[in-house]
């Protein structure tokens, strides 16, 4: 399925049903269906507004691996952009802030641990810094086999020919350039899939359309006051025929 913003507004009632799970599954990614405009895409099952400053750095490749220049659009829906050029690969981060919740509350909450009162009602709260990196494939080359330096990545084995629907796909997961092992690795937030072996291998198979792998991997922090763990999400998307 490919989404617009148009699609967002319509699909508001699922988005306030899904924004009471703020940390948990969500990807952040470029439509791989999109050109000349490229929507960036937040969210888990539907995508979801967000404010445009959250994605921190994104960067266009073109075939030659030469990044392309691009203009920006931002709304209330979140950011799109036009590449100067025919974009190969989109290389995003995407920082989603600080999320802290207290005994006392039900939900979390977009706020900092430290910005909370002293007291009783507040101890033992958690907080959570969630990091989103992906990479969108629009046109596939040789290169896109190797690691392009994302604190978490997939790197795709090579392959030939196209990708199609029901073929089986290998990719390993890195974190900091080494491999993830027992990492679940899930296709267009289904909660559920392969997970990688001791070298952090995995081996998925392709849906029609869209393919949005991703896993979610949580560190404990003790050096960030505002934050227990550190909520990192990895994602590759592309098309499959």
């Amino acid at each position: 399925m490919k989404f617009s913003f148009k699609t967002l507004t319509a699909l508001t009632a699922a988005v306030a049903v899904l924004l009471a799970l703020p940390l948990l599954a969500h990807d952040a990614w470029v439509d791989p269906l999109g050109g000349p405009d490229y929507a960036v895409f937040y969210g888990h099952k539907v995508p979801e507004s967000y404010p445009a400053a959250k994605v921190t750095t994104l960067r266009v490749l073109d075939a030659q691996q030469h990044f392309l220049p691009y203009t920006r659009t931002e709304s209330a829906q979140g950011l799109r952009i036009r590449p100067s050029g025919q974009p190969a690969l989109f290389v995003l981060d995407f920082d989603n802030g600080y999320w802290t919740k207290t005994p006392a509350d039900k939900e979390s909450r977009n706020v900092r641990l430290t910005s909370e009162p002293a007291g009783a009602a507040n101890a033992g709260g958690v907080g959570s810094h969630p990091l989103k990196f992906s990479k969108t494939v629009v046109r596939w080359q040789p290169w896109m086999f190797r690691p392009v330096g994302q604190r978490f990545e997939f790197v795709p084995e090579a392959f030939t020919g196209p990708l199609r629907a029901g073929q089986s796909l290998r990719l390993r997961l890195l974190l900091d350039g080494q491999p993830v092992a027992g990492a679940m690795v899930e296709n267009n937030s289904n909660e559920t899939g392969p997970r990688t072996d001791a070298t952090g291998m995995v081996t998925v198979t392709l849906v029609k359309g869209i393919n949005r792998l991703a896993n979610d991997l949580d560190l404990a922090q003790t050096a960030d006051p505002d934050a227990t763990r550190l909520s990192l999400t990895a994602a590759l998307v592309f098309v499959a025929e």
